[in-house]
């Protein structure tokens, strides 16, 4: 009987308890604003120790916003809140990204999350080893956002077997495209931009009207036009990694890899970027230039992107009437790797890292403070479910590398976007084209050192090519086609055209 009072009164004071700790849960979510009780609840589930606070350590691409430190501290008090850790944003400059990325994953820094896209490289970082594989983790620590994965968007992101980041779910039918000042271009009476050569007018336009401007905007990274040049053509960059020439046309139902240097018509290409340089459609210290706001800051009369930074463009100057005109042959719907999250190797809180990803791919109260900034002093939402920025100049919409973790579910239209952008938008979509390679993740290990030459060679010998830097833009070819071939092209068009070969064989369509 003794035993059975006990018994009794050890549950009720075990009954009691767990009455009191869940209304201390439910108040705690009430006060942080946002939908966090199911990372909280999923914390309790893994067993995590988030007793001692932690700094996360995160990279981002791009630079801050007047106001970033100011809106970051209103995320800071949630996260301390909710899973017990503040973050810190380090940024990597656009002008640097190409050298200044890759050095930072090899320099065992301990970073907890860093973007990552096909343009940073990520499939041959991941077979490195740059990054955690988090498939397992994600299951305990990030659930949700496990589940919102498609499984092609899997597929893309996985390497060999693993899952190294957590692509953003956000797709549209992209294209690099020309960005120019629809104001100068009335003022030079030019209707339209439908190829490099009607860019070239405009360029040269400014250059006679508007001497004070840069003609295009480029900085070192730009890397010329030559990606202009392969995508107008219908060329693909089948191994999607930063300074490859190693194309597949996608006129060619061969899926025949060429070295885009030896095919028909760069040689022109070259002599054009050569007389351009000449006419100084781009400032002669172009590969020291590090000004990423040449345009939106007036300085430059053209920039060289997307239609999300048109978009942006548009929104900060609606004066300038800022255009956006496509330029490859063929669009495709962007892959899932475009953007998105990583953890890299040397993270020293994955599992906290993970938490927070969660909270931004999941709680639009924490991605709406990094996506648009705080609320009433920065944007509000319309009464029709839009955005409307309130102050550009502190914090502008999509600014500062959000797309890493890009929401169709969170994302606004702004009310200030271009008027004409569903018809761009159409106009992307009807050039686009299913893109048999999307899922293609080349593995580079048998050629890793042919590519780690053929990216300095590139550098050394392409980049000055496409700004005119060569006097004899022919003979500059030759020399770099000699230099290509010698750092071992031939071995690595091989190596990835059995791998493509493959890959289409185990994915044939009846």
């Amino acid at each position: 009987m003794r035993k059975t009072k006990v018994l009794t009164l050890l549950l009720s004071v075990a009954l009691t308890m767990g009455l009191v700790l869940t209304g201390c849960g439910g108040a705690n979510s009430d006060e942080s604003n946002g939908n966090t009780s199911s990372t909280k609840e999923n914390a309790g589930k893994t067993a995590v120790d988030i007793s001692k606070k932690v700094e996360l350590n995160m990279y981002l691409i791009g630079s801050p916003a007047k106001d970033y430190d100011m809106v970051l501290a209103e995320v800071n008090k949630k996260l301390e809140k909710d899973i017990n850790a503040t973050v810190k944003v380090n940024w990597v400059g656009w002008a640097d990204f190409g050298t200044q990325y890759p050095l930072l994953l090899a320099s065992g820094e301990p970073i907890d999350l860093i973007y990552a896209s096909t343009w940073t490289n990520f499939y041959s970082n991941a077979r490195k080893g740059a990054f955690l594989a988090i498939e397992d983790l994600a299951k305990q620590y990030a659930p949700k956002s496990l589940a919102q994965i498609t499984p092609d968007a899997y597929k893309q992101t996985e390497v060999d077997g693993h899952l190294y980041a957590m692509p953003a779910q956000f797709f549209q039918y992209g294209d690099m495209g020309y960005i120019v000042r629809g104001d100068l271009m009335d003022k030079y009476g030019l209707k339209t931009i439908e190829n490099l050569d009607d860019y070239g007018k405009y360029l040269d336009a400014v250059v006679k009207n508007d001497s004070q401007l840069d003609p295009s905007g480029q900085i070192s990274s730009s890397g010329g036009l030559e990606s202009y040049y392969a995508n107008a053509n219908g060329y693909y960059n089948i191994l999607a990694t930063q300074y490859s020439p190693f194309m597949v046309s996608m006129d060619d139902a061969s899926a025949k890899i060429v070295n885009l240097y030896e095919t028909d018509g760069i040689s022109d290409y070259y002599k054009k970027m050569k007389e351009w340089g000449d006419n100084k459609y781009w400032s002669k210290s172009i590969l020291s230039n590090k000004d990423d706001k040449m345009f939106e800051n007036g300085k430059a009369a053209s920039n060289l992107h997307n239609q999300d930074s048109w978009k942006g463009a548009y929104m900060k100057h609606p004066d300038w009437d800022v255009r956006f005109f496509p330029n490859s042959k063929y669009t495709y719907k962007t892959s899932a790797m475009q953007d998105g999250m990583a953890i890299p190797a040397s993270a020293a809180n994955p599992e906290r890292a993970l938490m927070f990803l969660e909270l931004l791919r999941t709680d639009q109260s924490y991605y709406n403070l990094l996506t648009y900034g705080i609320e009433g002093k920065h944007y509000e939402i319309t009464a029709d479910n839009k955005l409307k920025a309130l102050d550009l100049d502190g914090f502008a919409p999509e600014g500062y590398c959000s797309w890493g973790f890009k929401s169709p579910e969170f994302y606004k239209e702004p009310v200030d976007s271009p008027p004409n952008i569903d018809e761009v938008r159409k106009q992307l979509s009807d050039r686009a084209l299913d893109n048999p390679y999307a899922l293609f993740t080349p593995d580079f290990e048998p050629v890793k050192n042919e590519m780690a030459a053929l990216n300095n060679v590139v550098q050394q010998y392409a980049l000055p090519l496409n700004y005119g830097y060569i006097k004899d833009p022919a003979e500059g070819l030759k020399t770099l086609v000699d230099k290509i071939k010698n750092a071992g092209s031939d071995k690595i068009i091989a190596e990835m055209q059995k791998q493509l070969d493959a890959f289409l064989a185990a994915n044939k369509t009846s």
